[in-house]
């Protein structure tokens, strides 16, 4: 039986495992960066090593907040649902973002809301991102529609470390943002044991007809549309989890990315009577053949409050490497060896993004390795080997500015969002 162990209840610090061969463990204390070589130095470059620090990283931030280990009651709250907004910093002329820790306040439109029991998040955002509740819009596509004609719905939310950085820096003005010098987040550091800039992204399934809330990590939310000015309280499935975080020997960040294991198939491999989140093996019986092309994004408008659109038949262009999947399967029996019913056991980790030479004076980008990481939740329609439009996560934020003189942001499209003049 694999050995499972519990830290403190809050985000504390981890430095190990030394080696790939100590894992699985299941601990709430998050890796701070890479392992250390033999020699003391990173173990850059090395695909387990990065794999690891993925399966350790969603351990840590998903664990409960209580400190109970990590899928032992079958589902629980997690610790990153805790953490503030992107759109928090958001803010408008004059406002100063709230402390660390400031709950989010509850739409007026949802104050109102009878069957709002057990709600535990607000999906939203502000008219100024586009007026659309839980954004729905993958970034350089369209949305995502599942089976029963339900948006999937994205949030982005960032650590301690990342908005006190923001906060405390001015950063959620353009007048701050222009005084400022160079954007440079906070990093983990195995030296001082400090953990950097985080941020995380999660996709969201509106659970309807034929979908087991019993597979899922599910929270119950307010989904609410500004320009329709409603509120509705639903239960939602995680399907999707990226997880971005900045560490010293990866100053262009670490990409890990998480999915659903009922999400899609990989291309042309459907298992036959298998059920999909995203994929209908009968598709072609139920809406245009147009609508059934893998990967297509689907017909415009976009709008949420629109019924009976179609959905997306979704499946998975690369393959998940052999050895990310074998370290996949090691957490998942450890996690069903604490509990058989483990909602956590249904997700898998697609990738690890990362920079192979991150201080190469030729490329900003740090070599990126695997040159292309797409997750079928988040980048549906970019997946591929296809440059630059299939989806790299170090290429794609490396664009990432903050002001009109292109000043870099450190990789995060947030500050590209801040309007506020000062």
């Amino acid at each position: 039986m694999a050995t499972a162990f519990v830290a403190a209840a809050a985000l504390y610090a981890w430095a190990g495992p030394k080696d790939a061969a100590d894992w699985p463990v299941l601990t709430a204390a998050h890796p701070v960066d890479v392992a250390h070589g033999a020699a003391g130095t990173p173990v850059l470059g090395d695909h387990a090593a990065y794999d690891l620090f993925s399966w350790m990283s969603f351990v840590a931030l998903n664990s409960s907040p209580d400190g109970t280990v990590l899928g032992k009651t079958g589902d629980n709250e997690t610790l990153w649902s805790s953490w503030m907004e992107d759109f928090q910093v958001l803010v408008t002329d004059g406002q100063t973002p709230p402390p660390w820790g400031t709950p989010m306040q509850v739409p007026a439109a949802c104050k109102a809301v009878s069957g709002a029991q057990d709600v535990s998040r607000v999906i939203s955002h502000t008219a100024k991102m586009h007026g659309v509740v839980g954004l729905f819009d993958q970034a350089q596509a369209g949305p995502l529609i599942d089976r029963n004609g339900a948006y999937v719905r994205y949030e982005i939310l960032i650590n301690a470390p990342m908005y006190d950085y923001i906060r405390d820096n001015g950063l959620y003005t353009q007048a701050g943002l222009n005084a400022f010098g160079q954007i440079d987040f906070p990093a983990g550091s195995l030296d001082t044991g400090q953990i950097g800039a985080i941020m995380v992204k999660a996709a969201w399934k509106v659970l309807g007809v034929g979908d087991d809330p019993t597979r899922f990590h599910v929270s119950r939310a307010y989904v609410v549309d500004e320009q329709a000015n409603t509120c509705a309280p639903e239960l939602l499935g995680l399907v999707g989890f990226h997880i971005s975080t900045k560490t010293k020997s990866a100053p262009q960040w670490i990409w890990s990315t998480f999915e659903h294991v009922d999400n899609a198939p990989d291309k042309g491999e459907a298992r036959p009577g298998g059920h999909y989140n995203f994929y209908d093996a009968d598709c072609a019986s139920r809406q245009p053949t147009s609508s059934c092309v893998p990967n297509a994004l689907p017909e415009t408008p976009w709008n949420p409050q629109n019924p009976g659109q179609y959905s997306v038949q979704v499946e998975r262009v690369t393959p998940i490497d052999p050895q990310t999947a074998a370290m996949t399967a090691s957490f998942q029996q450890a996690l069903r060896d604490v509990n058989p019913n483990s909602v956590w056991a249904n997700y898998m980790l697609v990738g690890t993004q990362y920079p192979q030479r991150p201080t190469d004076p030729t490329d900003p980008q740090g070599r990126p390795f695997p040159p292309y990481l797409a997750n079928t939740t988040i980048e549906t329609f970019l997946q591929g080997d296809t440059p630059p439009v299939s989806s790299s996560c170090i290429a794609c934020h490396n664009r990432a500015t903050a002001t009109a003189s292109a000043k870099p942001s450190d990789f995060t499209y947030i500050l590209s969002r801040v309007t506020a003049k000062d």
